[in-house]
């Protein structure tokens, strides 16, 4: 399988993301997420799209995530309509050391919220 236009990407020494533009050889034009259109070659990428369809072709069948039976405790996914505020200074904490797991610290505040409200 061959990289195609429109592939998302990942050039290796930068860690800059980015979109295929053109195929001339073993030169790929790719958009940068900054605008930036530049030249690398394919072993210059991680092309994530060509990755998705490699596995699609092998395993179409396959079902994704964790195996069922594979986790320890009894948990739900929950999608929570957050204000943006609020979400960036949670992620600020996270990125100072002061919330470390994200699962048991929403978990031991509304724990503690719900514990105050049986008072």
């Amino acid at each position: 399988m061959k990289s195609l236009v429109g592939d998302k990407i990942r050039v290796k020494t930068t860690k800059e993301r980015g979109l295929i533009e053109g195929l001339e050889g073993r030169q790929v034009q790719v958009r940068l997420e900054t605008g930036l259109l530049t030249s690398v070659t394919e072993s210059e990428i991680t092309n994530y799209s060509l990755a998705a369809r490699k596995a699609w072709r092998n395993m179409p069948n396959r079902h994704v995530g964790r195996p069922r039976g594979t986790t320890t405790t009894d948990r739900v996914s929950v999608t929570l309509r957050i204000d943006r505020r609020l979400w960036e200074a949670f992620k600020s904490a996270e990125e100072r050391g002061v919330v470390v797991d994200r699962t048991t610290t929403i978990n031991e505040w509304i724990s503690e919220k719900l514990r105050e409200l049986d008072e």
